[in-house]
């Protein structure tokens, strides 16, 4: 764990500004996904600017969708002191929240610039899986998104905790977790060995990226590639749920994440079949069929 990764001295002023991890990292995601996309876009006869340009739009959109999902999540750890709503350098992203939004976004878009929203889509998705991926390193070295305790794992992950400029336990979430539990006590100096969630998702989302990547060529018809990737991430975030420790459950049984995903598997595989099944022919020549008698 390690939220601020380096300070940029000020001489002049005798301060630092922190460089936090969770940010950073987020910029490197993004900056990634962007550049893989626009690889993909200028390879589908697509303005590579106007990935960039949606690009923009989607991170931004995104990042407000997915605090926002958050906050309504978690709104007690908030109402107290509302001005930690805008920390978003702590952490504290839902990734469905912030998909949601994006997919609003790129619907205005793709309207106002009369582009094709299923291509488009199937350009973007290898990169947010990418960018995703790369983000959860982020949330490994902020420490949020822990797993649960995992005692008898080799590769479990005890976080430390950590004190502020004030001499105050601020942390690790995890430490803090376990401490309301009483699992562990102010004098301990790390946390119960947890599952490292953060990095399962890391390896899991890349490995998704390069499935995506790969079927790319291989689509029968625009849409496949988001379809396939709303099949395979629920399976990864339902799984990964399963292992987290710092997200509650709704009736003692799921949490919000899985039902949503849940949701999104049900209707992405049913679609899918659908797409796979609908001959491509018969579609093209309904098509020029349409086109002849419009012309007519």
């Amino acid at each position: 764990m390690r939220r601020i990764l380096f300070k940029i001295p000020l001489p002049f002023l005798h301060t630092n500004i922190p460089v936090y991890a969770y940010g950073f990292m987020l910029m490197v995601a993004f900056l990634t996904a962007i550049t893989i996309a626009r690889w993909r876009a200028g390879k589908e006869n697509i303005d590579p600017n106007k990935i960039t340009d949606l690009g923009i739009y989607l991170v931004c959109a995104g990042i407000f969708g997915a605090r926002l999902f958050y906050i309504i999540q978690f709104f007690e750890n908030y109402k107290d002191n509302l001005l930690n709503v805008f920390k978003i350098y702590e952490g504290g992203l839902v990734y469905y929240g912030g998909l949601f939004a994006a997919i609003t976004t790129l619907l205005v878009f793709v309207k106002l610039h009369k582009m094709s929203f299923l291509k488009l889509i199937d350009i973007l998705m290898p990169s947010a899986a990418l960018g995703l991926g790369l983000g959860r390193i982020g949330c490994f070295l902020n420490g949020c998104c822990f797993g649960k305790v995992a005692l008898h794992i080799p590769w479990a992950i005890s976080f430390p905790r950590t004190i502020d400029k004030a001499g105050m336990i601020d942390g690790s979430p995890a430490f803090l977790q376990q401490y309301e539990l009483g699992l562990v006590q102010l004098s301990d100096t790390h946390s119960l060995p947890v599952h490292p969630t953060q990095l399962y998702s890391f390896l899991s989302d890349i490995a998704l990226f390069f499935i995506l990547s790969v079927y790319f060529k291989h689509r029968k018809r625009d849409g496949e590639i988001a379809l396939l990737f709303g099949i395979i991430y629920p399976i990864i975030r339902f799984s990964m749920e399963a292992l987290r420790g710092d997200n509650p459950l709704i009736f003692h049984l799921f949490t919000i994440a899985q039902i949503i995903s849940m949701v999104m598997f049900v209707v992405s595989v049913t679609l899918f079949i659908i797409s796979r099944l609908k001959p491509v022919k018969v579609v093209a020549q309904a098509s020029n069929q349409y086109i002849v008698s419009k012309k007519v």
